[in-house]
């Protein structure tokens, strides 16, 4: 009986085995990339809604400010729109509280404030930082002092609460229908589960004086470049 040729089977099935391998090695790649690219993808989406919802939040919560210097001017204990070194305002260069009890987070205009810093507590921190000069969505004045690095987050929960700042761009502002009227600049930051990833947004958003304080509405809004 002549011999089976096995030798000469085993080199022909080790070529197929290596290149079933490396197909089912690259199919399992790829479909981890797609995974990950998907999940990104959902999360960016989050990100994006909780931005807008914050948005509007910190929209509402001007308008109420708005309301709060509307009575004060009309009871004669209005302050200076902006304060500097020497006069307290409602409004100071370096958004840090003049008192009162507003709170810190309301800035002089400046350029590209959202991406400066002040020194808080006898360090420097960024103004949209849960320790910086900016306001939280989650308590109306802004900083708690001591505790203001957020914990590590839980799974699906945010790095922090949003931040955000107030800037008076105008204290005379007529919109297109001729109506007395502030302009403000709102910068709003959210967060995802790392302070790595966050986002930041600017509201450019009219409130009226007089007997039209509480009312107001968003001119524009922009996603703001972060910092390299």
């Amino acid at each position: 009986m002549k011999a089976r040729p096995c030798g000469a089977v085993l080199w022909l099935i080790l070529p197929l085995l290596s290149l079933l391998t490396v197909l089912a090695v690259g199919a399992s790649r790829s479909l981890a990339v797609e995974q990950r690219a998907t999940r990104n993808l959902a999360e960016q989406r989050a990100l994006w809604l909780a931005a807008m919802q914050a948005l509007q939040a910190a929209e509402r919560r001007v308008l109420a400010l708005n309301a709060y210097f509307d009575g004060e001017l009309a009871n004669g204990r209005g302050k200076p729109w902006q304060g500097d070194g020497r006069v307290p305002g409602w409004f100071m260069p370096d958004c840090l509280s003049a008192g009162g009890g507003l709170g810190d987070g309301l800035c002089a205009t400046a350029p590209a404030l959202w991406r400066r810093s002040a020194v808080v507590q006898g360090r420097r921190w960024p103004l949209l930082h849960p320790c910086g000069a900016s306001r939280s969505l989650a308590a109306e004045n802004g900083r708690v002092a001591g505790v203001c690095v957020p914990p590590r987050p839980r799974a699906g929960q945010p790095w922090s609460a949003p931040r955000y700042l107030v800037e008076l761009l105008n204290p005379a502002f007529r919109p297109a229908d001729g109506a007395n009227g502030r302009l403000y600049r709102i910068s709003l930051r959210v967060w995802g589960d790392n302070e790595g990833r966050a986002l930041t947004l600017q509201s450019w958003f009219w409130a009226g004086a007089g007997a039209r304080a509480q009312q107001g509405g968003r001119l524009n809004w922009r996603q703001a470049e972060e910092e390299e």
